[in-house]
């Protein structure tokens, strides 16, 4: 895994965004580092509220490659991977449910950006997408693991202050090695491929650490 200081994420060439919203702020910046070749795949996980034109017409007003729409929910999964892996960027739903959101990623989803991420694709992860990609995520009263592009994080989407987000306590109280993300949603937490660490968007980033982090030794 890739590291710096305390995080850790997935192996790659490309970068992990992970965005608290739909901010076309970040959304520029992911073009800006996006490879020259390859479009941009939408990874949609049932188009709720018209996401899909939505976010096409965007990132086309941003300058964006040609995009294409790929979905999970209806993919057969060797199409699913293949049409992920060839893509400069990616760009995930955020879905109302994060549950579903997570079960929907699981699987050919995640094969197929793994490879475009390895290949030095952007993967952008807006709201409750980018809590999928964390440790955990929090559904209900329900505490499922989440992806673990971001190793040991619960990634809190469109929160500045994680100190007071009661998810965030609960599972810092329960993993005390854990750490929790706060993501402003205007805001981004950009990884790179040699370990770079960057606010985007607005840079309201907050983090904070389960107790273990405390004890010295």
């Amino acid at each position: 895994m890739a590291s710096q200081n305390i995080l850790h994420w997935r192996d790659g060439r490309g970068w992990l965004v992970l965005a608290g919203g739909e901010s076309g702020d970040v959304r520029g910046q992911v073009i800006g580092r996006a490879a020259a070749d390859g479009g941009v795949a939408y990874l949609s996980l049932g188009n709720h509220d018209g996401w899909i034109e939505a976010a096409l017409a965007d990132m086309d007003d941003l300058g964006a490659p040609p995009g294409y729409i790929v979905d999970a929910l209806t993919e057969d999964d060797q199409t699913l991977t293949a049409r992920l892996s060839e893509a400069a960027i990616i760009v995930v739903e955020n879905a109302p449910q994060v549950g579903e959101l997570r079960s929907g990623l699981l699987g050919a989803a995640a094969a197929g950006m793994q490879a475009a991420f390895e290949n030095g694709a952007v993967v952008l992860a807006e709201g409750r997408a980018a809590m999928a990609l964390g440790a955990w995520v929090i559904t209900g009263d329900a505490v499922l693991p989440g992806l673990e592009w971001l190793a040991g994080a619960l990634v809190v989407p469109g929160v500045t202050a994680v100190a007071q987000s009661a998810p965030a306590q609960w599972v810092l109280n329960e993993q005390p090695g854990a750490i929790a993300i706060g993501i402003g949603s205007t805001s981004a937490l950009a990884l790179g491929p040699d370990g770079e660490v960057e606010p985007w968007g607005q840079r309201q980033v907050t983090v904070v650490l389960g107790r273990e982090f405390g004890k010295g030794g």
